[in-house]
C-alpha cells in the first residue's frame, strides 16, 4: 500500500510530454523549453497553484495545431485554466492539454504562461513534469527541455499555510543535531543490529590466507559464504571443511546445537547463535543455519574498518563472547518493481545490504497499475505489453509513459521485467543469505498493467477469430460500464471479480511463481495479493456482477464483492499450500463505502500488512485491533517505514510526504509494543497530546504475541537508478533492522513523556554515532561502495565564529570561504573557526570515498 486515499497532499514523480503537429523538419533537441514554478500551496481548500511557460525557440510558428500532454499526480481543476487552453484528463496523471478558441498563435521567441489549481501541494523538485518530449508530423519525437524555477518564499516550500514542519535551513539542522555529540571508539556498539550480550574479552585472533573453516552437518553453504566474504579482504578463499575441527588451531568453527540466550532456550527456528573469539580461534554455534549465518555477519561487523576499503594480508578481531537472537521473526523490506523497474544487480545489492543487517524477508513487488515486471509463460503479453512504457495512442503494444519514462518504449526506467530464469536467480541469491522472497501479485486493484496486457491478447485472439481462447482467460468485462477512479485517478485498474475466466488467469499466474519457486529450490509459503485501494463505484454496472449477485446467496450488495474476492483468493491459495497475505484491506469490511469494520473471518489464516498509521490520522490503532483479533500482523508503518517518503521538506530531496517525512531517526524511535507513545507530532508537525491516544485500543498480551515484525517499503514512483534506491533506502534500513531485531529497549517503558525523550535522545546519539564512526564508512567499502544519502551539515555564525555538526558524528564536515564549493579537499571542520564580517560560508558532509551532501551556505 503506498497511497492514502483520506489525504490529499499525495506526491509522486511527474511527466511531461508536449505533442504538435508541425511540418518543420528542422527542430533540434531544445527548440521548445518549458518551465515550471510553484506559486503557492496556500490557496483556499487544500489546493496549491502552479505556473507552466512554454517558449518556442524553434524559428516556426505554434498556432492551433499543437497538443500538449503530461502526467501530473495531482488532481488538477480543468476549469482553473484560462479561456484560451483546455485540459482534459485522460487516465491516472495522464492529462492533455490544447489550444482552446481564444488561442493566438505562438511565434517564434514568444511563450505562453498559465496558472492552474490543483489538489494537495508541490513543495519539490521531484514533484515537477519530467520526460517530456514533442511528436511532429510523420511521428518524429523530440524532446523538450524542462526547466524548474527556485523554490524560495515559504509558500512554496509549505505545504500549506499550517504546516508546522521546520524546513531544514543550516541553522535549524544545526539547533537539531545539538542533541548529538561524538563518543570514542570503546562508547560505541560495533554490531548493528544490537546483539543481546556482547562481553569483551582479552586478545585478539588473525585471521589469515592459513585459517581454514571447519563446518558441521548441513553448514556448507554457511562456510561457503564465510569462505566468499573473507576472499574479498583476503585474495584468496580459506579452506572450508567438513568436520569439527576440535583438534586443530587457527580456525573458525561454525556448528548447529542447542543454545541458551538470555536464559531462553533457543531451537531449531529461532535463528539464534553463539559466537566465541579467543585467541585461538572463533567457534559459531547456532539454533539453526540461519543463526549461524547471522553470527557469520556479527563476525564481519567486527573487522576494522580499514580491512573494508582495501585487500590485506590478515584480519584482526577483538576477542569477545556474543549472545544473540532477534526480537522478531519477521525483519522485512519492500521493493516496488512496477513503478521504475530496478535491474537484478540492483536487487541483488540491496539483498546484501539486507543480510548483512540480518533482514530476513524481502517483499517484492512486481505488479502495478504501470507495470508487470515477471515473465509469465502462459501469457507473454503480461511483460511484452504490461513491462514496456513509451509513446502510444491505443496500448495495443505497450503502456502511456509514467515516472518521467519519456516516449522510447525500451526505455530501461520505465519498461522492463524478470525472465523466469532472472527471478529464479535472484531466488536462489536471497536463499543464500536467508531471505525470504514473499512475491506480490497486486489485485483486484492496481491491475492496470495486467488489464492492458491481457486485453491485448484478447483482441488478438477476437481478430483470429478464436472467441474460445480470447474469453478463457479474460479479467476484463468488457460490457462493464462502471464509472470510478483509483487513488492514482486511473479509471480502469481493477479486475472483474465476477467471472470465472478471472480465477483461471490468476490460477495459471499461481502455479507459474510456485513452480518458479520450486525451480530455485526455494520453496514459496507466501504470497501478497495487495488488496488495497479498491475505489468506490467498481463493478456497480457489470453485468458479470448482476448474474454472480443474482446466483449467490451469500451475496447480497456490491459492496460485499471485494471480501468475497479475497475468500476466492484464500481458498486458491490455501489449496496451493500457501498463506495469503496481502495490505491491511483484506482484513476490512467496507474499506472503499462508508464505515470500515474488522473482518474476522481470514484470522489467523491470513497475513495482512499494516500500513496507514500516519499520526493524527485517526488510523493509529489498526495494527493493534487486528493482534488483538487474532491476526498475525506486520507493522509495515508509513509513518516510520515508508522509505519512498521524502527525507525532509527540502526541495532537492526527492520523494513522497503525504504521510510526513521520515528521517534516519523514525524507524529507530518506533515502538512496536507502545505504539501510542511514538506519536510525538502529527504528519503537518503539529504537537501530539501525550493522552491523545488513550481511549484507542491497546495492545494485550495475545495481541503482541500476533506482532510477527517489521517492514520497511520502498515505493517506486521516484526511483529512476539503483544510486536512487539505495539513497532512499540507506541509511534507513540500518535502523530499521536495528528496531525489528531488538522491539524493546529500556527507554521505551518510561512512562512520563519527557523523560522517556530524554532518554531516547542517549540511545540515539550513540546508535547515530555507530552510523558516523562505523556503518557508513563500511558501506563504503562494500561491494564497491553504497549510494546512501549523506547528510548535510548544520551551521551557523555567531558572533564572527563559524560553528557546524552532522547528524551522524563522525563523518567530515568540509567548507570554503572563497564562494566554492567545498571538495574532499577543502579544509576540515574541526571546531570553531574565526571568520571576517559578511564571510560567506559553504559547508558539505563527506563520507571516506569523496562523496559530498547538498552544499549549505551560511553567511
Amino acid at each position: 500500500m503506498n497511497l492514502l486515499y483520506m489525504f490529499p497532499f499525495i506526491l509522486l514523480s511527474c511527466l511531461l510530454i508536449f505533442s504538435c503537429n508541425n511540418n518543420s523538419d528542422d527542430i533540434d533537441m531544445y527548440d521548445y523549453r518549458l518551465h515550471w514554478e510553484v506559486e503557492s500551496n496556500y490557496i483556499e481548500q487544500n489546493r496549491f497553484r502552479s505556473q507552466l511557460k512554454l517558449v518556442n525557440e524553434s524559428g516556426e510558428v505554434l498556432d492551433d495545431n499543437w497538443t500538449l500532454y503530461f502526467n501530473f499526480m495531482r488532481m488538477v481543476d480543468v476549469e482553473s485554466l484560462p479561456p484560451n487552453l483546455r485540459l482534459t484528463h485522460i487516465n491516472g496523471s495522464f492529462y492533455k492539454l490544447e489550444p482552446g478558441d481564444e488561442f493566438e498563435p505562438l511565434h517564434a521567441g514568444e511563450e505562453v504562461q498559465f496558472s492552474f489549481d490543483a489538489f494537495g501541494s508541490a513543495i519539490k523538485k521531484s514533484d515537477a513534469p519530467d520526460g517530456a518530449y514533442s511528436e511532429f508530423a510523420g511521428g518524429r519525437i523530440v524532446p523538450v527541455k524542462m526547466v524548474i524555477e527556485p523554490f524560495e518564499r515559504e509558500e512554496q516550500v509549505n505545504r500549506s499555510s499550517y504546516d508546522a514542519v521546520p524546513f531544514p535551513t543550516p541553522d535549524v539542522v544545526y539547533e537539531q543535531n545539538m542533541q548529538l555529540s561524538k563518543l570514542g571508539e570503546d562508547e560505541i556498539g560495533k554490531i548493528v543490529p544490537s546483539p543481546v550480550l556482547f562481553e569483551k574479552a582479552e586478545g585478539i585472533f588473525t585471521i589469515t590466507n592459513e585459517t581454514s573453516i571447519y563446518y558441521g552437518q548441513g553448514l556448507e553453504r554457511e562456510a561457503s559464504f564465510l569462505s566468499n566474504a573473507l576472499a574479498q579482504h583476503l585474495d584468496t578463499h580459506p579452506q572450508i571443511i567438513e568436520g569439527d575441527g576440535t583438534e586443530r588451531e587457527n580456525h573458525i568453527r561454525l556448528e548447529v546445537d542447542e543454545i541458551e540466550v538470555d536464559g531462553s532456550v533457543k531451537r531449531f527456528g529461532d535463528e539464534a547463535y553463539h559466537m566465541n573469539i579467543s585467541v585461538d580461534g572463533i567457534k559459531i554455534t547456532g539454533s539453526d543455519a540461519a543463526g549461524v549465518f547471522y553470527g557469520i555477519q556479527s563476525l564481519r561487523s567486527l573487522f576494522p574498518l580499514e580491512v573494508w576499503q582495501s585487500n590485506v594480508n590478515s584480519i584482526a578481531v577483538d576477542a569477545a563472547i556474543i549472545e544473540d537472537a532477534p526480537g522478531f521473526t519477521y525483519r522485512g523490506l519492500h521493493l516496488d518493481v512496477s513503478r521504475n523497474f530496478q535491474t537484478v544487480e540492483t536487487v541483488k545489492r540491496l539483498l546484501d545490504v539486507m543480510a548483512f543487517y540480518k533482514l530476513n524477508k524481502f517483499h517484492f513487488h512486481l505488479t502495478d497499475d504501470e507495470g508487470w515486471r515477471l515473465e509469465i509463460d502462459a501469457f507473454p503479453e503480461l511483460t511484452e505489453v504490461g513491462g514496456r512504457r513509451g509513446h502510444t495512442r491505443d496500448e495495443r503494444d505497450h503502456l502511456i509513459p509514467s515516472f518521467g519514462s519519456g516516449p522510447e518504449p525500451d526505455k530501461p526506467k520505465g519498461s522492463g521485467w524478470y525472465t523466469q530464469d532472472e527471478y529464479i536467480e535472484i531466488l536462489r541469491y536471497a536463499n543464500e543469505r536467508h531471505i525470504e522472497v514473499i512475491p506480490e501479485i497486486d489485485v483486484p486493484g492496481h491491475a492496470r498493467a495486467a488489464l492492458i496486457a491481457m486485453q491485448s491478447r484478447y483482441e488478438r485472439f477476437i481478430e483470429e477469430g478464436n472467441i474460445e481462447e480470447a474469453e478463457r482467460y479474460r479479467i476484463h468485462d468488457p460490457e462493464d460500464d462502471s464509472e470510478y477512479m483509483s487513488v492514482q485517478r486511473w479509471k480502469d485498474n481493477v479486475i472483474n471479480v465476477c467471472q470465472e475466466s478471472t480465477y483461471r488467469f490468476l490460477g495459471i499466474v499461481f502455479d507459474e511463481v510456485i513452480e518458479m519457486h520450486r525451480a530455485g529450490g526455494v520453496p514459496l509459503t507466501s504470497i501478497h495479493i495487495g488488496g488495497d485501494e479498491v475505489p468506490q463505484g467498481v463493478w456497480v454496472d457489470s453485468p458479470q456482477c448482476r448474474v454472480l449477485l443474482e446466483e449467490t446467496p451469500d451475496l447480497d450488495s456490491i459492496d460485499q464483492l471485494q471480501v468475497w474476492f479475497f475468500g476466492r483468493m484464500e481458498e486458491m491459495l490455501a489449496e496451493r499450500g500457501i498463506v495469503m497475505s496481502g495490505w491491511e484491506e483484506i482484513t476490512l469490511v467496507g474499506y472503499y463505502g462508508g464505515e470500515k469494520e474488522l473482518n474476522p473471518d481470514f484470522a489467523g489464516r491470513s497475513i495482512p500488512y499494516v500500513w496507514s498509521n500516519i499520526w493524527g490520522a485517526g488510523t493509529e490503532s489498526y495494527s493493534y485491533e487486528l493482534a488483538n483479533a487474532g491476526y498475525q500482523i506486520v507493522m509495515a508503518h508509513a509513518s516510520n517505514f515508508y522509505f519512498d517518503l521524502a527525507y525532509n521538506k527540502h526541495p532537492e530531496e526527492a520523494g513522497l510526504y503525504w504521510a510526513g517525512f521520515v528521517d534516519t531517526r523514525d524507524p529507530f524511535a518506533f515502538m512496536p509494543f507502545n505504539l501510542y507513545k511514538s506519536g510525538i507530532k502529527t504528519a503537518m508537525g503539529e504537537p501530539i497530546e501525550e493522552d491523545a491516544y488513550d481511549d484507542f485500543e491497546q495492545l494485550t498480551e495475545a495481541g503482541k504475541n500476533n506482532i510477527l515484525g517489521l517492514q520497511g517499503q520502498l515505493w517506486g514512483e521516484t526511483f529512476r537508478t539503483h544510486n536512487r534506491v539505495e539513497y532512499m533506502a540507506l541509511p534507513r534500513i540500518i535502523p530499521l533492522a536495528e528496531r525489528a531485531w531488538v522491539p524493546n529497549q529500556s527507554w521505551m517503558e518510561i512512562a512520563a513523556r519527557a523523560e522517556r525523550l530524554e532518554a531516547l535522545e542517549i540511545y540515539w546519539n550513540e546508535f547515530a554515532n555507530r552510523l558516523g564512526q562505523r556503518e557508513l564508512p563500511r558501506l563504503d567499502g562494500m561491494n564497491g561502495g553504497y549510494g546512501y544519502r549523506i547528510p548535510p551539515p548544520g551551521a551557523v555564525i555567531e558572533n564572527n565564529e563559524l560553528r557546524a555538526n552532522v547528524a551522524y558524528p563522525g563523518l567530515d564536515i568540509r567548507y570554503t570561504i572563497d564562494g566554492s564549493e567545498p571538495t574532499d579537499e577543502s579544509p576540515r571542520y574541526t571546531d570553531t573557526v574565526t571568520v571576517d564580517e559578511n564571510t560567506v560560508v559553504n559547508l558539505r558532509t563527506f563520507d571516506t570515498r569523496g562523496r559530498g551532501s547538498r552544499v549549505v551556505t551560511v553567511e
